[in-house]
């Protein structure tokens, strides 16, 4: 993927695991500190509300993207609950599903390297395979009900969290990926059109003229191709200058976009239409063209300009090159700006 796909997907996902994730912990010790404190537990509820501290501080780490500092905290802070948690409570109480969810959780966390990844999740498979061979029954003892609740909880919340990170995962792709596609469409928008104008380039219009010819001659459909050229658009540079020119341009191709066909900017101040009909009478259409450009006023440094345009027109039925009907069409053209401009020349 390119750069700029990267560096946005990063920052998305960054910044969404990082935030959303540091709100669920938070939450989960901030219950388990409640819970603790009920039961009289001073050591766990202790070691949660440093957690809930170190959860809340952790949002400054999240704003500034200190990912680095958040991750190592973040590991620590696991292991170290669920090794203590299940010491004190034992093995059936579940609190060791934590260091399995930091085991996953590691490789979405941001800013990580691969070997930092594969230690982490190396050092939380050891701490886990310990508490398994060494820890059965803990130091205190729960109620039943509170133990089964409790051991519910923990697998719950660690179901939870693990599907939160995939989800946050999902969406920032998604995302990302929807950004990518209209981003793509925008740069092929941009390659297939002139920018000034906004109709056809000049290489995009020669391909999509070339199809709709070979689709035309395929069906039989009488089809035109159109060569035109503004008249006297020199003088509208020369006199007013650049800018002035620009608007007649602009002008002449929004009545030529208008037409139901296709229209092509062929190269400074000459345009292609095509056009195709099964009647084949292009004549009627090519001169209310060239009719409303001519009314059609432009106001320019306080004066009404005059703006007409010759045309070309080369009819066809059956296939040919762009090529051919062009430079039929070309000369034509040439005739009408020899003969006095603002018409339309065919056969």
């Amino acid at each position: 993927m390119g750069t700029t796909y990267e560096t946005r997907r990063g920052t998305l996902y960054n910044e969404r695991i990082t935030f959303y994730g540091n709100v669920i912990a938070w939450l989960v010790h901030f219950l388990f500190c409640i819970l603790f404190y009920r039961l009289d537990m001073t050591l766990l509820f202790l070691s949660n509300g440093l957690s809930v501290i170190y959860y809340t501080i952790s949002f400054y780490f999240v704003h500034r993207r200190w990912y680095g500092i958040f991750f190592t905290g973040l590991f620590i802070e696991v292991v170290y609950n669920a090794v203590i948690s299940t010491v004190i409570l034992g093995w059936e109480i579940n609190m060791h599903y934590f260091i399995l969810m930091m085991a996953y959780g590691v490789f979405f966390m941001p800013s990580v390297s691969r070997s930092q990844r594969i230690l982490t999740t190396a050092i939380a498979m050891l701490i886990y395979s310990l508490l398994f061979i060494y820890v059965s029954d803990g130091i205190e003892t729960l109620p039943i009900q509170v133990e089964q609740a409790l051991g519910l909880f923990c697998i719950l919340s660690t179901v939870v969290m693990i599907a939160g990170l995939s989800f946050i995962f999902e969406s920032a792709v998604v995302e990302v990926t929807d950004e990518l596609e209209r981003s793509n469409e925008r740069l092929q928008i941009l390659a297939s059109t002139d920018g000034l104008t906004g109709l056809l380039n000049r290489k995009v219009g020669h391909e999509q003229v070339s199809k709709a010819i070979d689709k035309a001659a395929h069906e039989g459909v009488p089809y035109a191709i159109v060569l035109g050229d503004i008249d006297r658009f020199k003088s509208f540079n020369e006199t007013y200058g650049h800018d002035c020119g620009d608007r007649v341009l602009q002008q002449v191709a929004s009545i030529l976009s208008d037409i139901d066909g296709m229209a092509v900017r062929w190269g400074g101040e000459e345009f292609l239409v095509y056009l195709s009909s099964p009647s084949g009478d292009f004549l009627p259409i090519v001169e209310q063209l060239r009719q409303q450009i001519e009314s059609t006023p432009l106001h320019y440094a306080g004066e009404r300009l005059h703006v007409t345009m010759t045309f070309g027109l080369a009819v066809r039925v059956g296939h040919d090159t762009v090529e051919e009907i062009v430079k039929e069409a070309d000369n034509f053209l040439r005739e009408g700006k020899r003969s006095g401009k603002n018409q339309v020349r065919t056969t």
